[in-house]
């Protein structure tokens, strides 16, 4: 439990798990339900959805970032976002970490989308997470640190294997394309964070946080404008 101290040095991580348990509560109070929730109740918050006989707001594959199915789901994504936000967030930048989020979460889903057959639903955070922990773990790698990388390896190696271990056996619980797009994205992020050690300016900084929170809360505004 000492990462759980280290969120008072995480601000943003912070404020990332309270928009999702937001949207979590939102959603709770919207359909009267605290353990689950049904498909309507998901598309409605703003779930990434992909049918031949449906053309979704492409603002869900950033709102589906911060949807969850249940309360397991987002328990374990918010777990493992609290773990990684404090140990990375202030080494790595609070605007580039807010951003991140937002950019591995969005381009995990458009893969999801389009690796998907007929239709699905598709909510969560690990796509997002996945790209946090790409990045920290290609930065740390570069830069020298080598132990936290391996660590942070054998976290990706797990929840891929485990991923595609289920899938193989025709069990779809966990999203893989949003799991691998986020990763990849993450890592590219973290190459190019490499190239430039020095600390992100302090206004840069604060504008990446500031432009992160604002797209997302347009997103979800956006979405429940124009509907699935």
């Amino acid at each position: 439990m000492r990462w759980f101290r280290g969120l008072k040095q995480a601000p943003v991580t912070v404020a990332l798990i309270a928009v999702n348990v937001l949207v979590y509560l939102v959603m709770a109070a919207w359909s009267r339900h605290v353990l689950s929730f049904d498909g309507e109740t998901l598309i409605a918050a703003g779930a990434s959805v992909t049918a031949p006989d449906v053309i979704a707001s492409h603002w869900r594959w950033l709102t589906a970032a911060f949807v969850h199915a249940n309360l397991l789901h987002i328990f374990m994504n918010m777990w493992v976002l609290g773990q990684i936000g404090a140990i990375s967030e202030k080494a790595l930048g609070r605007g580039l970490f807010a951003a991140t989020y937002l950019v591995t979460g969005f381009l995990g889903n458009v893969l999801s989308s389009l690796m998907a057959h007929g239709a699905t639903v598709s909510v969560g955070a690990s796509g997002a997470i996945m790209g946090l922990i790409g990045m920290a773990a290609t930065f740390a790698w570069r830069s020298g640190q080598r132990k936290a990388a391996k660590v942070l390896a054998f976290n990706i190696v797990f929840v891929l294997g485990v991923g595609l271990s289920l899938s193989a056996r025709g069990i779809h619980l966990v999203d893989n394309a949003a799991h691998i797009g986020g990763l990849v994205a993450g890592a590219v992020i973290g190459l190019v964070r490499v190239a430039a050690p020095r600390p992100v300016p302090a206004r840069l900084d604060r504008a990446l946080v500031a432009v992160s929170f604002g797209l997302a809360a347009a997103a979800f505004a956006i979405v429940q404008v124009v509907g699935p």
